[in-house]
């Protein structure tokens, strides 16, 4: 059935993991409304349709394994409600299982039988849509809420609200800004602050601060958590908003955070420039992964590079050789190179970081910091 949740780092370790030939991904850009929606579900059955005549035509499938595959293709379609759809569709089958995903970014539309799922998509996924919190600051209380991506939900079980016990808990705000030094204001965002040590415990979550100018200012000045505080959003009145309410809200504190780690990608890869640590290009990149070598991958989202690992007689690492644009896909060619990249980094404890196309034109799409 489609996973209504976002992949877990130990889903997406499971997903990783080898499996028979043949092992079907597909992947399909989908709409979130209607009308343009009502032509996703006949794409995808056109889609599933043709994956299941590859596997037909595939020499090294048997009947009956073509037959499995495409029963399962078939239930992950029948499960899946195209009134739901995201931005994208990402489909998993194997003669024992299917598995669907809602991918909330846009997707290419493509069919990839090997003996490894695609799940690129998914890694990126999770990165766009990791956690956060958001702390909203008001003159008589300060709420807690969860983020991921574009889901919000206010936390009630963390100690949160937290409420002042001052008389100016129900008043307005002085002209003269005192009220933001009061001692009962400041003890409220001090015991907020402290409740939040629990909650970061163990989880290096971003922190976004809601609230108007003077009160975001008196929490900087009391918390012990500065380095978590990752964002700003200058507003009042948020205190009995919607969860929709507040996502549209954090909208602009969403693309600042992406945009902040696609400078901390950048920081690193010069960092790795400096120290003669750094590799670029789909080439030499492959074999720093190969090798466990690479701490930090950064990849621009939309780069795909077909290619066939190959093994030099008399020489220490294998090479690639790369499918030229039009050309015929020949035995042995990787539909995407990139995600086996991708996944080799990941199973070697590394750092994966997707960031938006051109930002990586110098390298070709594709840097590393390395290890040594």
């Amino acid at each position: 059935m489609t996973q209504p949740t976002r992949p877990t780092p130990e889903l997406l370790a499971e997903l990783r993991k080898p499996r028979p030939y043949p092992a079907v991904s597909v992947t399909l850009p989908t709409h979130r409304h209607w009308p343009e929606s009502q032509q996703d579900h006949i794409r995808l059955r056109n889609l599933l349709t043709e994956a299941e005549k590859r596997l037909a035509d595939d020499p090294e499938v048997s009947k009956a394994t073509a037959s499995a595959v495409s029963q399962q293709l078939a239930a992950a379609a029948d499960a899946l409600d195209p009134e739901y759809f995201g931005d994208g569709l990402v489909v998993y089958a194997s003669p024992e299982e299917h598995r669907s995903f809602l991918v909330g970014g846009s997707v290419p539309e493509r069919i990839v039988i090997n003996t490894t799922y695609l799940t690129r998509n998914l890694v990126a996924l999770a990165a766009r849509e990791r956690e956060y919190l958001v702390l909203v600051l008001s003159t008589g209380e300060v709420r807690l809420w969860r983020g991921r991506g574009e889901e919000v939900t206010e936390d009630v079980d963390s100690g949160y609200p937290v409420i002042t016990s001052g008389a100016e808990r129900d008043g307005a705000p002085s002209r003269d800004g005192g009220q933001w030094a009061s001692q009962d204001f400041r003890n409220m965002l001090a015991e907020a602050d402290r409740k939040l040590t629990a909650v970061l415990q163990g989880n290096r979550l971003p922190v976004v601060l809601v609230g108007l100018p003077q009160q975001i200012a008196a929490y900087r000045e009391v918390s012990h958590h500065g380095q978590a505080l990752a964002g700003e959003l200058e507003s009042g009145g948020l205190l009995n908003t919607t969860p929709a309410e507040m996502s549209a809200q954090l909208a602009p504190v969403r693309r600042a955070l992406a945009d902040a780690d696609t400078a901390r990608a950048m920081r690193g890869l010069d960092e790795a420039r400096s120290g003669k640590r750094y590799s670029a290009g789909v080439q030499d990149v492959w074999q720093a992964a190969g090798e466990g070598r690479v701490a930090l991958l950064v990849v621009e989202e939309g780069l795909r590079v077909t290619a066939r690992p190959e093994t030099v007689e008399g020489a220490e690492r294998a090479t690639l050789t790369l499918q030229a644009p039009g050309e015929e896909s020949s035995p042995g060619m990787e539909d995407d190179i990139i995600d086996s990249v991708v996944e080799t980094v990941l199973s070697a404890d590394g750092e994966v970081i997707f960031v938006p196309d051109e930002s990586l034109a110098d390298a070709h799409g594709i840097a590393a910091a390395l290890r040594y």
